[in-house]
This record gives C-alpha cells, structure tokens and sequence, in this order.
C-alpha cells in the first residue's frame, strides 16, 4: 500500500527546505526527496544577504520587502529550529572612486536608501587595506550559515519521517489524475525545487537554461577587520579565522570542475582590498539556477497540472526564498494568484509552445 502524502518535493536546498518548512508550518504532508547533493549551490554559497547592486549604486529588486521578511523569517526559524544560524553583519563597502562615494552620499537623502546607507569611519592605519576613498556600511545585511541551517531542516524533516535519502529518478514517476505516484508514494502534487538540475527534468527542461557557475575560495589572511568587505569582491569572515573570497559568474559553463582561471580573477580582485598574499586552504564551486530576467520561477506546469516548479532564486536565494514560499503556498493552499512577474507561466508562449510546435 503506498505512503500518501499532500505534496512531494524534490530538493533540499535553500528553495526545498524553505518550502517544506513552510508547507508543514500551514498543516500540510510533505515528503521531501533529496540525495543531500554536494555541489548544491546552497552548499557552496557564502550564505551573505545584503540588499544593494553596486554597480549602479541602488537596491536590489525589491530589496526593502524581501530583507526585512527573509530577516524575521529566519530569527524565528531559529526558535523553531533550537539552533544558531542567522548572524547580523557589519557589511562594509570600500569605495572604488570618489564618484562611488557621492553617489553614496547623495542617495542617502532619498527614501528608503537613508535606512540602508550609511557612514562609516575606520581608522584604516590598523589593517592592512587600501580605502583610497573612504567606505560606507550597508544596513539590511546578514549571514545565513547554510551549513548549519540546511543540516538543522534536514533533521528536522527526519524526525517527522519527511524526507528521502535518494537522487529523483524521473522514470518513476507516474502522473495521475488526481495527482502523481512515485515508488511507493502517492501525493496530490510534486514541486520541483531542484536549483540548476531542473535542465535535466524532462517536465521543465523547456524552461531557458541559463544557469551560472560561481567559484569561491576560502584565504588565510592577516591584519584584517573582522566584518565583510566589498569591493568587486567580497571577503567574508568565517568562525575558523579564515575568510570566503567570492564570487565568480561564468554565463558559459555548467560544470562543477574548479578552475586556475576563477582563482586568478578572484587574487586580482582581492589586490584593490588588500597588498597582501593570501593563503589558499580551500577552492568550492557551485552552479546556481539564474534565470534570464532574474526573476524566480514559480507556478504549474502547463499540461500536467499535478506538477509545479519553486526554482530559479539565483545568487539571492537565501533573501528572495521565505517571502515567496510563504506566496507559493498561498498560491497552492488558498487560490492565491501569483504575480505575473513570477509566475513560470510567463514563459510558457516563448518556450513551452514553441517546442511543443517545433515536435509537431
């Protein structure tokens, strides 16, 4: 006799675990499969939250909402979850001209980058950085230890005997009527919460690939201040002493093989923060679900209506993944519309159509 379950998810990174949490949190059964993938860009990432691009010296796609929501998320996460994994951070921009720093202080007049941007004096003779043009400090900004987070819900999941040790096999999965079979699992609905294998889904393989490799290193440094700092870069602490250096984005590849190339273009980087030589101890690479319009996928399949996909967060998973959980399970549960912006069903004229005509 199978196991029903309301929804099985595939995938536990920050998407799946996100999900999961929130499906259970409103009454829901759930059956998570997951083979606790290595190479998961949750893994690999910093797990560092700021709400700024800048490039351009202004917030990220709605940057307000999405950081004060994934912050009060994940403070009460911790309650739940009886363990430590959020930690506030000093995020320090080091200005890479004087014109970075006008731009800085004129936009501190506006609403709401006066809550966000703020000054910061340093007497910089103490360390070993170059702050040619002063440095400001970015507020909304935290660390998320997804090495602890991602185990912590894991468990979690375990103890409720809602998760499986086990890579999806898409040949197994039967869809129904009124829902979809898998092995012995019978449930309403499968979400899709994958990151970058979603290329593989034969289901959601018409979605546009445009995954982005990134490679991150962890350095020995000496003689440097113990919050982030940024500058073309970023240089997070690490409990151990030593720190992440990243990030790269390579539009090209989608293989998890570390490259000389990466480590070259992050110590190049790393010279605008500081003289010195930093030891290597670790090289990490990832590949994250980036989408064309950097928007996330969320919503139904377009024939099979049992399947739904919650992917494409990209490099801000940890901020955008609370506040649009708690909107897919609105979504799901109650009826709620999805924004258009959102929806994967914008996509489905471009992509899904064409292919299916393209067969024909």
């Amino acid at each position: 006799m199978k196991e029903k379950v309301d929804c099985i998810i595939v995938g536990q990174g920050i998407a799946g675990s996100v999900l999961a949490m929130e499906l259970l949190d409103r009454g829901q059964s759930v059956k998570v499969i997951d083979n606790n993938h290595y190479h998961s860009s949750s893994l690999i990432a910093g797990g560092l939250v700021h709400p700024m691009s800048f490039r351009r010296t202004i917030l990220s796609w709605r940057a307000e909402e999405l950081s004060k929501f994934s912050i009060d998320y994940y403070k009460k996460k911790e309650q739940e979850l009886d363990a430590s994994f959020f930690e506030p951070l000093t995020f320090v921009r080091l200005f890479g001209s004087i014109e970075e720093q006008n731009t800085w202080y004129a936009r501190r007049s506006e609403k709401p980058f006066d809550e966000v941007l703020q000054s910061f004096d340093e007497d910089w003779m103490r360390y070993d950085v170059e702050c040619n043009f002063g440095a400001g400090r970015v507020e909304w900004s935290y660390r998320l230890f997804l090495n602890i987070f991602l185990p912590k819900v894991r468990e979690y999941l375990e103890k409720g005997n809602c998760i499986l040790n086990e890579k999806f096999a898409y040949e197994k999965l039967e869809v129904i009527e009124n829902g979809v079979n898998y092995k012995e699992l019978e449930a309403d609905k499968i979400i899709f919460c994958e990151g970058f294998q979603y290329v593989n889904n034969p289901y959601f393989n018409y979605l546009p690939q445009n995954v982005t490799k990134g490679e991150i290193i962890v350095v020995k440094t000496k003689n440097l201040p113990e919050y982030v700092l940024s500058k073309n870069v970023f240089l997070l602490p690490l409990p151990d002493g030593n720190r992440i250096l990243g990030a790269t984005y390579d539009w090209d590849s989608m293989d998890l093989v570390p490259t000389q190339k990466a480590v070259d273009e992050l110590l190049e980087k790393f010279e605008k923060i500081s003289p010195q030589k930093p030891e290597i101890i670790e090289h990490r690479v990832g590949v994250r679900p980036t989408t064309r319009d950097r928007k996330p996928w969320l919503g139904q399949h377009p024939v099979e209506k049992q399947l739904f996909i919650f992917n494409g967060l990209g490099s801000k998973g940890v901020q955008l993944a609370p506040y649009f959980a708690n909107k897919m399970v609105n979504y799901l549960m109650e009826e709620e519309k999805l924004e258009k912006e959102v929806d994967v069903a914008r996509l489905t004229n471009k992509y899904f159509n064409q292919n299916v005509n393209k067969k024909n």
